[in-house]
């Protein structure tokens, strides 16, 4: 319910006219809803040959190790 409601409340917000702070909320709402597919799509991208290895750089590794975790059992 919270993540419908922050993108469906995004959606309104930048219908009435504040499109930067609409789209925030939609973003957020957006992460809150996908947030347990995240870990398949990290898992995905690791096999693909290029990306992989940019996944693999050392800044990028630690943010996507974190992102691409699941913590929740959906």
């Amino acid at each position: 319910m919270k993540a419908t409601g922050f993108f469906l409340g995004g959606v309104f917000v930048v219908l009435i006219g504040w499109p930067l702070i609409g789209m925030i909320f939609e973003i957020y709402g957006f992460f809150l809803l996908f947030r347990g597919f995240f870990p398949v799509v990290i898992g995905f991208i690791r096999r693909v040959p290029v990306l992989g290895s940019l996944l693999n750089l050392p800044g990028i590794r630690s943010f996507v190790d974190k992102v691409g975790e699941s913590n929740n059992m959906v």
